[in-house]
């Protein structure tokens, strides 16, 4: 499994995360995810590369029925898992219509 599905099933006990495609283009992993929340799901994109002692360049885009997040950013691995728990928490309000 990828960074993507591994921080989600860590954070989140209550998400079934399938993997839909995961693979190493050049430096830049990518991965996509189907994750279930109830009857209610989302895809997720997410690809990294790296780029010097510890910093990723990433982006995530995340779709739903009712909701479509697309974030990007130059982090660490701490700076990254923050803003993933932080989208998913949005998608997973939005899906629950809160």
């Amino acid at each position: 499994m990828g960074y993507l599905s591994d921080i989600l099933k860590d954070e989140y006990g209550n998400l079934e995360v399938r993997e839909v495609y995961s693979s190493r283009l050049g430096d830049t992993e990518v991965e996509i995810v189907e994750v279930s929340s109830g009857a209610e799901k989302f895809i997720a994109m997410f690809q990294s590369i790296p780029m010097k002692e510890g910093i990723y360049k990433w982006s995530l885009i995340i779709t739903s029925a009712h909701n479509t997040r697309t974030i990007k950013g130059m982090d660490d691995l701490d700076g990254i898992k923050l803003a993933l728990r932080s989208s998913v928490d949005a998608m997973i309000k939005g899906i629950k219509g809160e």
